[in-house]
């Protein structure tokens, strides 16, 4: 005899959402300066949740786009504990945290390869590849950072709905002026509108939702506050249903008073002189909404004065080995 399933009246059936939307976990052993909690523990509650979430949503999809690890030369150790503990069901794409060199030529050599393979449930699109899944219902393409020019989106097959990780910076509203090399989420949203449903962006670690005619874009936002200036930050992931292609934001749960600011001052007096370098060096002056390491700075540098090829991996070689 046929089961069927029956609801008290008045009661509705909870629907789960297809996906679970997050990006810049930013994974370390390392404790960031103004964190005075164990920080290792923080990560690890954050990964929990998100692992609960899904698990509350009938094992949905959790699609990150990018920067899974801090540094793409993780210890062997934080490699074993992101094994354990991130969420099986998880597909991401290499952010520029993730990559050698921040060059996509040299992910097989980053821990994030490490992690695909030996976690068969974890996936990880390279650029040029998509996964389709047929219980949500959704096809999951991937352009990894450093990849976006030049990338051709395939035509539509199906009615299926089609979202996009993308790891570049992207901000909302309009782009600061002195942002070259970024990108506003209007101009993201105009060239892929029709090409995709659902726009997921990692990179910029604010929290963001914006329209376009057909496509949502969902800039997630980082997992955890890594920095004092993002102290009041409410680090958030979102549930994603396909059916209307819409999007519910969900905070993580935070822990309260692990900042400790005493730091600044001395960082503010340390900026100065790096600031006084780096005006040296042609970088424009900027307001930026988060802290940008020198890393970050040097990324902008290359995008703005349009270094070769060759000579930014020679650069970048030279930082992996000081």
């Amino acid at each position: 005899m046929k089961r069927v399933r029956t609801v008290p009246i008045g009661k509705k059936i909870k629907k789960s959402a297809d996906a679970i939307l997050t990006a810049d976990l930013h994974l370390t052993n390392k404790t960031p300066v103004s964190r005075t909690d164990d920080y290792i523990q923080a990560q690890e509650r954050k990964l929990k949740f998100l692992a609960g979430l899904s698990q509350e949503n009938d094992n949905c999809l959790i699609l990150c786009a990018g920067d899974v690890f801090d540094y793409w030369k993780a210890s062997p150790w934080l490699c074993s504990w992101a094994h354990r503990h991130l969420p099986r069901n998880l597909v991401t794409i290499p952010g520029n945290h993730d990559l050698p060199m921040h060059s996509s030529a040299e992910y097989e050599k980053s821990a994030l390869a490490l992690l695909a393979v030996v976690g068969r449930e974890i996936s990880v699109l390279k650029g040029n590849q998509s996964l389709y899944f047929p219980i949500s219902g959704v096809e999951v393409f991937g352009i990894p950072f450093g990849m976006l020019e030049g990338y051709d989106p395939p035509a539509r097959e199906g009615k299926h709905r089609r979202i996009l990780l993308l790891h570049e910076l992207i901000w909302p509203g309009t782009k600061p002026p002195w942002a070259k090399g970024s990108y506003s989420a209007a101009e993201i949203l105009d060239r892929f509108d029709e090409d995709f449903d659902l726009i997921v962006t990692g990179d910029n670690h604010q929290s963001f939702v914006e329209k376009g005619e057909i496509s949502t874009l969902v800039n997630p936002g980082s997992m955890m506050r890594r920095t004092a200036d993002q102290m009041d930050f409410q680090p958030k992931c979102y549930l994603y249903y396909a059916g209307d292609n819409s999007v519910v934001p969900v905070d993580f749960p935070v822990e309260q008073d692990v900042h400790n600011i005493e730091h600044l001052t001395g960082k503010k007096e340390r900026d100065e002189r790096i600031a006084a370098y780096v005006e040296r060096m042609s970088f424009s002056e900027r307001e930026d909404s988060g802290f940008r390491s020198f890393q970050d700075n040097l990324q902008t540098f290359f995008q703005e004065n349009k270094t070769p090829r060759k000579v930014r991996e020679i650069i970048w070689q030279y930082l992996e080995t000081i």
